[in-house]
C-alpha cells in the first residue's frame, strides 16, 4: 500500500511539473502484475500497438503515453487482455493477478473512477448474459421487457454516476454506447437462441417496435471500433441481416447452414454497402473472411469468399492477412503433409509435431489461457473419446504466448496428465503455419504426417465419423 500510494506521489508530480498545460497530450499508466505469465504487456490503442511494457523484477511497469489521442485502449499480457480508457493527464494504476484476470483488475490514481466503473460495468453484464440467454425462452414481449428493465437500471445507476462525479463527455459516450449496444445485441441473439441459430426468424411473432433500435445504429463509429460491446453487437447483426437476405432469396427454405457461401457473400455486401467508414468496414469484412476461411471445407467457396473480399477491401495489410490465410488453408488440404512446427513437452523437451505422432493416427487439438471453458470442455471431451478409440492419439497443445511454469500450472490445477501436453515454441509462428485462428480448430493426421482434415473440432458431428474411420 505504501509502495501505490509512492508511486501515485510520483505520477502527480510528473503531471504538475508543467505549469503551461503541455502535458495535456500525455498520459501515464503504470502499475502491478501479480502471478505474471511473462515479463512483458503490450499497450495498444484502437488500431495498432504503442509500445510493449516490461516488467521489472517486482513485477512492476510504467510508461508515459505521449501524443496521447484520448480514447479506449487495451494492454495485453499472456494472452488475455482487457481497456482503459485514456484521457490527458491521466496517471492511472492497474493492479491485476492472473489467476482471476477480470475478478482482481483495480484501478487506482487519477483516472480510477471512471475506468473501475467500466470494468464494473463489464463484469455485470458478463454475470447478467446467462440470465438473459434464460429469458430468451420467453415470447418476444416479455423478453423485449426484461431487456428494457435491465438497461433503465444500469441508466439510473450511470446518471448517479455522472452527477457526483461529471466524468468527460468521453466517458459518457463510452458508457452510453456500452449500455445500448449490450442492449442491441441481446435483441439480435434473442432472435438465435428463441427461433433457432439455423432458422428463419419469424417477424410475425416479434413486436412491432422489436428492431426500431437498427434506426439508431452508427455503423461508422470510428471511436468505438475496438471496443467490444460495440463489435459483439455488430457481428449477430449482419448475420441477421444476411440471414433475412438469404431466406428471401431462397423461399421456401427453412435451414442455413452457417458455412453457405451465399449467406456470407451477402455478409459481405451488406458490410460493404452499409459502412461507410473504411477503417469499420475493412475490419468487420476481414473478421468474416477469416471466419469463413478458417472453417471452410471447400476449395471453391474459399476462393469465392476470398475473391469478393479482395474486391472491397482497401487495407493492404488485412489482403496480406486474408491472401496469406487463404494460401496457408490451401497448403492444408487432406493428402498433404502437415508442416512441421517446433512443440515442447512437459519435460521442456523441443519435438515436432510428427515424432509425437507416429505410432497411430493422431487428433491435435488447441487451447489457451484466456479461454478457461474451452480449455476444460475441448479436455474432457478428448479424455472421453480417448477411451472410446484407444488406436487414436490424442495431443493438446497450448498456444498462448506464455512461460512453461504457468502453461503448466493451468494443467495441474485440474489434475490433468501432462504425457499428451505440449505448447508450441513459437506460438506466433506455428499458428500462422497451421492456420490456427480459432482455438476450437482440430487437425487430424496420419502416421506418416499426411492431413486427414485441417478443419474439424472435437464438437462437431464430422469427427465421430473421422474417428470411426482411423481407430
Amino acid at each position: 500500500m505504501r509502495q501505490t500510494l509512492l508511486l501515485l506521489f510520483i505520477f502527480s508530480l510528473h503531471f504538475s511539473c508543467d505549469s503551461n498545460g503541455k502535458t495535456s497530450g500525455e498520459a501515464f499508466i503504470g502499475g502491478e502484475i501479480v502471478n505474471p505469465n511473462n515479463d512483458y504487456l503490450i499497450l495498444y490503442d484502437i488500431n495498432k500497438a504503442v509500445d510493449t511494457l516490461y516488467l521489472d523484477e517486482n513485477n512492476r511497469f510504467s510508461y508515459n503515453v505521449s501524443d496521447l489521442k484520448s480514447g479506449l485502449h487495451y494492454f495485453a499480457h499472456g494472452g488475455e487482455s482487457q481497456i482503459v480508457l485514456l484521457e490527458p493527464q491521466d496517471s492511472v494504476l492497474i493492479r491485476l493477478n492472473t489467476l482471476e484476470f477480470d475478478e482482481s483488475l483495480v484501478f487506482s490514481g487519477k483516472g480510477s473512477k471512471k475506468n473501475n466503473y467500466l470494468i464494473s460495468l463489464f463484469m455485470t453484464q458478463e454475470s447478467e448474459f446467462r440470465d438473459v440467454f434464460q429469458y430468451s425462452k420467453l415470447n418476444p414481449k416479455v423478453f423485449q421487457s426484461k431487456l428494457d428493465s435491465i438497461r433503465s437500471k444500469k441508466y439510473t445507476k450511470l446518471n448517479a454516476f455522472n452527477e457526483k462525479y461529471d466524468p468527460s463527455d468521453l466517458f459518457k459516450k463510452i458508457t452510453k454506447a456500452n449500455i445500448d449496444y449490450n442492449y442491441y445485441r441481446n435483441k439480435e441473439l434473442y432472435c438465435s437462441w428463441h427461433f433457432g441459430n439455423n432458422k428463419i426468424i419469424d417477424h410475425s411473432l416479434l413486436p412491432s417496435d422489436f428492431f426500431d433500435f437498427r434506426k439508431d445504429v452508427n455503423y461508422n463509429n470510428e471511436d468505438l471500433e475496438a471496443f467490444y460491446p460495440y463489435r459483439n453487437f455488430l457481428f449477430p447483426h449482419f448475420n441477421n441481416l444476411a440471414k433475412d437476405r438469404y431466406f428471401k432469396n431462397n423461399k421456401g427454405e427453412t435451414i442455413l447452414n452457417r458455412r453457405n457461401i451465399e449467406y456470407n457473400l451477402i455478409k459481405l455486401q451488406l458490410m460493404d454497402s452499409l459502412i461507410q467508414s473504411k477503417s469499420m468496414r475493412n475490419r468487420l469484412m476481414r473478421d468474416v473472411t477469416r471466419s469463413f476461411l478458417s472453417n471452410s471445407y471447400s476449395i471453391e467457396d474459399s476462393e469465392a469468399m476470398y475473391n469478393s473480399f479482395v474486391a472491397k477491401n482497401t487495407n493492404e495489410r488485412y489482403a496480406d492477412q486474408i491472401n496469406d490465410l487463404y494460401n496457408t488453408q490451401k497448403r492444408l488440404q487432406p493428402g498433404r503433409q502437415l508442416p512441421e512446427v517446433e512443440i515442447i513437452n512437459s519435460n521442456n523437451e523441443m519435438l515436432t509435431i510428427s515424432s509425437v505422432a507416429k505410432e497411430k493416427p493422431t487428433v491435435i487439438y488447441f487451447w489457451e489461457n484466456a479461454n478457461a471453458n474451452q480449455f476444460i470442455n475441448s479436455h474432457e471431451k478428448a479424455n472421453r473419446f480417448r477411451k472410446e478409440y484407444p488406436n487414436v492419439n490424442f495431443i493438446a497443445i497450448n498456444i498462448s504466448q506464455t512461460s512453461n511454469y504457468s502453461w503448466k500450472r493451468i494443467l495441474a490445477q485440474h489434475d490433468y496428465e501432462l504425457t499428451n501436453e505440449y505448447k508450441f515454441r513459437n506460438p506466433r509462428t506455428a499458428r500462422h503455419i497451421l492456420a490456427v485462428n480459432s482455438v476450437s480448430k482440430v487437425i487430424v493426421i496420419d502416421t506418416d504426417n499426411t492431413i486427414i482434415t485441417s478443419n474439424t473440432s472435437l464438437f462437431r458431428q464430422d469427427i465421430l465419423n473421422i474417428l470411426k474411420k482411423i481407430n
